[in-house]
């Protein structure tokens, strides 16, 4: 078995590889060539909640179990907000081939959903991005957004508070992952998520705001947000009015978001859509079998809660290039004589 700690996993993975894969886990996860149970959930109360998140494919020949608490109190006190494990295991002999830091997994394959779907759904000329939120999800959304559209020249942060957001800028510009991705354009800091979505091509919600931290007054016709922090049917940090307002909704996993997302449940319980507009998954667009963006005006939604085969994908890849270069310390079992 292979312990794959937060540097390990960096050593031999990029956000580029990411998209690739969490892309292909998406696809299989739309085919049905997955075995995904449905998350379970223990809510310790309404801001502590623990995940358990178990997934099997052919394709990978491998399968994973992943623990994570949403605990978004930790970063109170230098914690991580989703301490999470993510266990591989051989399908052929049932051991644990690799047991890796769940939180640094769970980022990258966050921030690839973003990611991918701004590659198959975003304006490829887009130019302004906009990132709401500043948490420890927030660093790899960005590197995401980056590296799925290359195109982009200016990044607004968002934070209410000044003194979070130019932090979270300096750490940024800093971080070796950010650095290796060669995006050259400035990186901005605003305060109202209004103002910096004025004019925006892509914007992420990366936020555990129990309400809408933006509003539809300033869309920019053809714009793709993509809403990632909504993981429980109370929290709405997209308002009704931006689902209302949006061409198409678009979801990693419709059944989960449907279960989990209070963006797309709040709005659907007041009458204000209807269902049959959340039917496309990004892995049927990427396959080809269902339309990509098709007009520069349309606004599209995408709700993401995560599913396991990304976690999947990618801690399978990420063993495996582990495994070929040595990297991560290496736990061997003597089995009883």
């Amino acid at each position: 078995m292979r312990l794959l700690t937060d540097s390990d996993i960096w050593s031999v993975y990029s956000m580029s590889q990411a998209l690739d894969d969490v892309a292909n886990a998406f696809v299989a996860t739309s085919a049905n060539e997955v075995d995904l149970p449905l998350r379970t959930r223990i809510s310790i109360n309404d801001r502590r909640t623990l995940l358990m998140m178990p997934s099997y494919s052919s394709k990978v020949n491998a399968a994973a179990v992943k623990t994570i608490g949403l605990y978004p109190d930790n970063a109170k006190h230098n914690l991580p907000t989703a301490p999470a494990t993510t266990i591989l295991i051989d399908t052929e002999t049932g051991q644990v081939r690799a047991l890796l830091d769940g939180d640094t997994v769970t980022k990258i394959r966050t921030g690839a959903s973003s990611g991918v779907a701004f590659r198959y759904l975003a304006r490829p000329d887009s130019r302004i991005g906009v990132v709401v939120g500043t948490g420890g999800q927030a660093y790899t959304q960005l590197l995401a957004m980056v590296t799925a559209l290359p195109s982009l020249e200016d990044v607004r942060i968002v934070n209410r508070n000044r003194g979070r957001a130019a932090a979270f800028v300096d750490k940024i510009q800093s971080w070796q992952p950010f650095i290796d991705s060669g995006y050259s354009g400035t990186v901005s800091i605003e305060t109202d998520s209004d103002t910096a979505a004025d004019g925006a091509d892509v914007i992420i919600l990366v936020t555990s705001s129990h309400e809408p931290v933006v509003s539809a007054q300033n869309l920019k016709p053809g714009c793709t947000i993509s809403c990632v922090g909504s993981y429980q049917p109370h929290m709405q940090e997209c308002g009704s009015d931006i689902v209302e307002r949006a061409d198409r909704i678009v979801c990693d996993q419709v059944e989960a978001c449907l279960e989990e997302s209070g963006d797309l449940i709040i709005p659907l319980k007041k009458g204000l859509i209807d269902e049959s507009k959340i039917s496309d998954e990004i892995g049927e667009i990427i396959a080809g079998k269902k339309p990509g963006r098709s007009s520069d005006d349309e606004i599209i939604l995408y709700e993401t809660v995560g599913v396991g085969t990304q976690d999947l994908w990618a801690a399978a890849r990420i063993a495996e290039a582990a495994e070929k270069r040595g990297v991560g310390a290496e736990w061997r079992i003597t089995p009883l004589s």
